[in-house]
This record gives structure tokens, C-alpha cells and sequence, in this order.
């Protein structure tokens, strides 16, 4: 490992859209680097990154594995995340621990919708930024644009710290715009390289990006500045230690250009890294619940678990990211904060992809892997008993946005469902189950229909556990649209004390999001005062199930404001019997409706898709709320009941040929139009007469 200093450590997010080629960046940097004899690629299945059994089969990242690296006596930890909207809390997740994110950029699909979403998520972190053009040997590669696309929709800041020699089959090598050298390439892939003066019709474009580079660094020292003023010739050291500078303050987001296939770029990539890439030092102190916490060895031991896998060899492994201080794996504990539970280390692993390789010990600035532990859970802080008590924010995961109802297809799978589940969620935290008391339903939900087919395939490969899934039902409410009012007389005879209850209820609608109110206007003892908790106790249990579908009944007042009793036969029970008949017939003669949830749904696609997506909102009994535009991607704000969004992710993945994305939330409720509610009723009581 060499010197353990976090002033050698460079950790960067590699991020992209999903086949912008930053798995095969990955597997380049790992063969430059001698670490592989050969470069593995995804179609293949034989790539260092993605290892899991679902990834290699769709041929897509579909988790964040993490590569570590040595090189010019730096380690590297880079997080590979994947770029797949289904998988965006696997990117969010990788650029919060990393001290930097790469983007990748197609040099033919330039910016699409994950480009954006890492973006946003590394202006959100204040991440430092690198954008990588790459695919430059691509038909159609076309590096200017892309670059002048960054700097329009991201940020003026993007600088390129290396140009392209040519493009598609032309490209053959690349200039190094700080040290004017050029690196013409081998066509063979070997990564082998000849340093070359400049090409004459590169100078002037690599004089001015020279120039930027320059004018963006000496802002970051004002002698260096007032020098640069002046006309005062920069040296190469002092241009280097200001824009190491301007890098992790976000004021140069160098840019590359690269081809991963063709092996070009990649060497200078990782070089660069190494010299000016921002350490966890230059990143500095991050903020906790107690305080500021430095990268310094000699502080107390802090660290941040921010995902877990469960290995088919090595069992759970807990990947975490050190903030501070240093940690032995010889006898000692490591302490969550979060549980505040004590636990032994058996070892820590440095890894990459599926391989692990054991080291004694660990430092701030360190991502690495620990085996079976068993209370960390992903936002734990974890630390050393009696040193760091403090706790690190949260890490922030999406919403899920697609539902499905599962149900186990035998006995057998269903007593294995609670294991399994709670398994895959400790894995994946973009994931929700919910058990939803009023459907029945039990309610899976991640980010896309890709998500939920791999988290299923996960659970019967694992944990054999085999579900089936349909659509889940809709949580309608219903309420009432007028006032009426209901005597509920329950009278009984049948030897010995009889049963009798008799109550007179005003039945008002409220305000929409009002839920229930009980009003006792009884006056001269026409109801015992001891019975009236069970004339409430009544109307909250039998307003659970409404008497138009059996859907909980809200926003409704209930007035008790008469009734009668018997001095020996009069009873809870029969006050609350003579209630739920009040309800039912209250209820009915109140111009009962069916409510149904409306979600808030924000979608971004391309300006291309903009009417596509726009009308199939009108067909889904959606309203337009207003627009924005980011670029050439627009993001379209709307309302939409839930009835009709429940497939909503393939749909628009289909429309917008995978380029759209949107979240979705909750709103309010909303009454159901008739000819719909009709149908909606129909059903629920052809369904209660079959179980019947």
C-alpha cells in the first residue's frame, strides 16, 4: 500500500449515463495500471466491475463496485456507479463518500438525462468535478460540442486539461494543454504511447485552452494573480500548486477526452489524477452532528457506511468511507454510533470489483470493505466506544417511482418472504416494502420495473424465494358531499337483560385532508355520558370500511346530538351496534363519493419528447403544473392520479427511448369521476362476493 498518508489518497465517483462506457473506462485504467493481463468487456460478462450474476447477464451496471488502485504513490479508490436511472441511489450514495466525481460524456450521445442527474448530485455534495469526453474513436465523435454542451448546461468552469488528435478512426492521441507535449498512441490498444511535439493545426487551440487554464488558476493566489496581471511569465510549479487548488474548490472542472477500446487517454488520466486530484486534506473538514471532523490520522476514528453486499463467498460486507483518525483489525472493535452496539473486526479489504485484499490497517480517507458485521446498516456512523460520538448526515436515496403487489407462490416461499425481504432492503435502499393494511397488499417499490425483475431474480438466486406480482390496488378513501342525519336503533330481546342502543347522528362533510371529528351535542342525559366513548369507538372503527366499497370513509364530522337508552338492558356493545347502523344508513344518504390519491410527478426528457410526453399525461387524467427548462432537457411538473401512474416508468422509458426520467410523490386526495368510480365499485364488490 505504501505511505498511509490521506494526503496520497484520491477517490473519485465514476459516473455516468448508462452506456456513455464507464465500465470499460474502469476495466482500461485497471489494465494501464498492470493490475489485469487483459481488458474484460460487457458483452462479454468478463469486466472487473461488474461481477454480480444479474449484471453480467443484462449486461449493465447494476450496483456501485469499487476498484482500488496504486499509482505514482497514490491510491486510488474509485467507486464505479452504474447509469441506469432504475439504480440512481447507487450513484447518489457513490459521489457523497467520494472526495471527487468523474463524469463521463459520450463524444456521440453527449449530455443525457443521468449525465444530468450526476451532475446535480455533485453540485448538491460541492464535489469537485472532472468531466471525461469519451468514445472520441466513435463515428460521429464530436468533441467540441460536447464540450461546449458542458460548459452551456453545467458549468462555464469546464476547462479541457487535454485535446483530442483527431476523431473517430483519426483519433490517435491526445495534447496535454499544461505541459505542451502531445502522446500519439499505438492503433493496437496496448495503451503504448510516443511523446510528440504539438501538431502544428493544434497550436492556437491548445495555446487558448493553455490560457483559460491559466487565467482560472492564478485567481486561486493573489501574488500569482497581480504577477499574471503584470505579465510576469508563470512557472509550471506554481501553475500546478494553484490549480491543484482551483480543482477541489470546483474552480476547474478539467476535462479529458478519451477512447476506452482503442486504450487512449486513459494513462494521462490516471497521471493527472494523481498530481492534481484533490486529496481528503484539500477537501478538508466535513460537518457532523458534534462538529467539524478533519482528515487527521490522529483524531478519533470516524467513518461513514454508505453500502452493503451481500457476498455469495464472504457473506455481508460493509463498505465504508474513514473521515478520520486510524484503525487496527488486530483485537479491536469497531463501535456503531447509530446502534450503539460494540463489534469485533475480523478484517478490512481493499477491493476490486468482487476480489478483497486483507490489510492491518485503515485511514481517513480510505473506502474499504469489512466482512460480517451484523448491526451496520447504510448512514451508520461507526467509530471506536468511548471516542467519536458524533453521527454523519444521512445519505439521500430517491424516492421509488414503480409498485408492484407480491405475493409468494408456495407456503414454503412465503415463510422464507420476510428473510429475504428484509435482506434485499439492507442491500438496496432506494427499495420500500410496505404491508399495506388497508389492500392487503404487500408493496414492493424501487426506482423501475428493471429494478423490482433483478431484486426478484436476487431473492429466488439467493435466498430461494419465488414471488409473483401484480398491479397493487389503489388506497381509495370515500366521503360525503352533504349533510344527513340517521337514527341507529339496535333493540333486542332474548330472555334475561335484552340488548338496547339508540343514537340520532349528524353526518357534515369537512374540508379535504380534515380526516374524522366526533361532536358530543347530547344535552339532558338522552345518551349515559359512559356511553358515548363507544358511540366514537363505533364510528372510528366502522368508518374503516365504508359502506360504498369498503374503502376507509374521511373528512366527515359525526354529531351525536340525541338518542336513548334502557336502565337495565342499554350496554356499550348495543350503543356502539346502534351506531354502526346510524353509519351505514348516515353515510349513504350523505352523497357518498370515491376519493382517490394524486401524486406530484416531476419528469425530465429531452426537448425532443416534450409533446409526447405532455399528451400522454392528458390521456392519464393529468394536469400540466408548469415547465422548466435545464439545457436541452425540459422537466415537466404534473399532477396525475396514482390509478394511472403505476406503470408509468416503462411507459416513459418507451416514449423516450430510456433518455426521460421523474419522481413522484404524494399530493392530496381527489374526488374519482363518476364513470370511473362506478367501475372501481363494481369491482371491489364483485371481489368481497368471490371471497365470499
Amino acid at each position: 500500500m505504501g505511505v498511509r498518508n490521506p494526503g496520497d489518497i484520491r477517490s473519485f465517483a465514476l459516473c455516468a449515463h448508462g452506456g456513455a462506457g464507464k465500465t470499460s473506462f474502469a476495466e482500461a485504467m485497471l489494465f494501464d495500471n498492470g493490475q489485469i493481463s487483459r481488458m474484460g468487456n460487457v458483452q462479454a460478462g468478463n469486466t472487473v466491475s461488474d461481477f454480480q450474476t444479474e449484471e453480467q447477464k443484462r449486461q449493465i451496471s447494476i450496483s456501485t463496485s469499487l476498484l482500488t488502485l496504486e499509482r505514482n504513490g497514490k491510491t486510488f479508490y474509485v467507486l464505479d456507479a452504474p447509469g441506469y436511472a432504475d439504480f440512481t441511489g447507487e450513484m447518489s450514495a457513490a459521489i457523497r463518500v467520494a472526495d471527487s466525481a468523474v463524469i463521463l460524456v459520450s463524444s456521440v450521445g453527449g449530455i443525457e438525462v443521468q449525465t444530468s442527474r450526476a451532475w446535480e448530485y455533485a453540485e448538491h455534495h460541492k464535489a469537485p468535478v472532472a468531466f471525461v469526453i469519451s468514445k472520441m474513436d466513435r463515428e460521429n465523435a464530436n468533441f467540441e460540442k460536447v464540450l461546449a454542451d458542458i460548459k452551456s448546461q453545467f458549468s462555464q468552469n469546464a476547462l479541457p486539461v487535454f485535446i483530442p488528435i483527431g476523431s473517430a478512426e483519426k483519433f490517435t492521441g491526445i495534447v496535454d494543454v499544461i505541459k505542451h507535449k502531445a502522446f500519439i498512441y499505438n492503433p493496437d490498444g496496448s495503451g503504448k504511447f510516443k511523446e510528440e511535439n504539438i501538431p502544428d493545426d493544434l497550436n492556437d487551440e491548445v495555446s487558448s485552452a493553455h490560457e483559460a487554464l491559466l487565467e482560472a488558476a492564478v485567481e486561486m493566489d493573489d501574488a500569482l494573480m497581480e504577477k499574471y496581471l503584470e505579465g510576469e511569465k508563470i512557472s509550471d510549479e506554481d501553475l500546478s500548486r494553484t490549480l491543484k487548488k482551483a480543482i477541489a474548490s470546483r474552480r476547474i472542472m478539467p476535462v479529458f477526452a478519451i477512447s476506452s477500446i482503442n486504450n487512449i487517454g486513459v494513462i494521462q488520466f490516471m497521471d493527472f489524477v494523481a498530481e492534481y486530484f484533490p486529496s481528503p486534506v484539500d477537501i478538508g473538514a466535513i460537518e457532523t452532528s458534534a462538529g467539524k471532523v478533519e482528515p487527521d490520522i490522529n483524531a478519533p476514528f470516524s467513518a461513514l457506511c454508505f453500502k452493503i453486499l451481500a457476498d455469495a463467498f464472504v457473506g455481508k460486507l460493509s463498505f465504508i468511507r474513514v473521515y478520520s483518525g486510524k484503525l487496527s483489525s488486530d483485537g479491536n472493535n469497531i463501535f456503531n454510533v447509530n446502534q450503539n452496539e460494540d463489534e469485533r473486526i475480523s478484517s478490512f479489504k481493499l477491493m476490486s470489483g468482487k476480489d478483497g485484499k486483507d490489510v492491518k490497517e485503515i485511514i481517513a480517507g480510505d473506502i474499504i470493505a469489512i466482512p460480517k458485521l451484523q448491526s451496520a446498516r447504510v448512514g451508520h456512523t461507526l467509530a471506536t466506544k468511548g471516542g467519536f460520538s458524533g453521527k454523519f448526515a444521512n445519505i439521500e436515496f430517491p424516492k421509488p417511482v414503480y409498485s408492484v403487489a407480491v405475493m409468494a407462490k408456495t407456503r414454503a416461499d412465503e415463510d422464507k418472504l420476510s428473510n429475504a425481504i428484509s435482506r434485499v432492503l439492507e442491500e438496496d435502499c432506494s427499495l420500500t416494502f410496505e404491508k399495506n393494511s388497508e389492500t392487503r397488499d404487500n408493496v414492493l417499490s424501487g426506482m423501475g420495473d428493471m429494478h423490482i425483475d433483478i431484486v426478484l431474480a436476487k431473492m429466488k438466486e439467493r435466498y430461494g424465494v419465488d414471488l409473483d406480482t401484480k398491479t397493487p390496488q389503489v388506497p381509495y378513501r370515500e366521503t360525503i358531499r352533504k349533510m344527513s342525519e340517521a337514527q341507529g336503533k339496535h333493540k333486542k330481546q332474548s330472555g334475561g337483560h335484552g340488548q338496547y342502543g339508540d343514537v340520532y347522528i349528524r353526518y357534515r362533510p369537512l374540508e379535504r385532508g380534515e380526516g374524522f371529528k366526533f361532536i358530543d351535542s347530547v344535552v339532558g342525559g338522552a345518551v349515559p355520558r359512559n356511553f358515548i366513548p363507544a358511540v366514537e369507538k363505533g364510528l372510528r372503527e366502522y368508518m374503516m370500511a365504508g359502506p360504498l366499497a369498503g374503502f376507509p370513509v374521511v373528512d366527515f364530522s359525526a354529531e351525536l346530538y340525541y338518542g336513548s337508552y334502557h336502565d337495565v338492558d342499554s350496554s356499550e356493545m348495543s350503543f356502539k351496534l346502534a351506531t354502526r347502523l346510524s353509519f351505514k344508513k348516515g353515510i349513504m344518504d350523505a352523497n357518498p363519493v370515491l376519493l382517490e390519491p394524486v401524486m406530484n410527478v416531476e419528469v425530465t426528457v429531452p426537448d425532443q419528447f416534450m409533446g409526447d410526453v405532455m399528451g400522454d399525461f392528458n390521456s392519464r387524467r393529468g394536469r400540466i403544473m408548469g415547465m422548466e427548462g435545464h439545457g436541452k432537457l425540459q422537466v415537466v411538473k404534473a399532477q396525475a392520479p396514482l390509478a394511472e401512474m403505476f406503470r408509468y416508468a416503462i411507459i416513459l422509458r418507451s416514449m423516450t427511448s430510456g433518455e426521460g426520467s421523474f419522481s413522484m410523490e404524494y399530493s392530496h386526495y381527489e374526488e374519482v369521476p363518476g364513470d370511473i368510480a362506478k367501475k372501481v365499485i363494481a369491482a371491489h364488490k364483485k371481489e368481497d362476493e368471490d371471497e365470499e
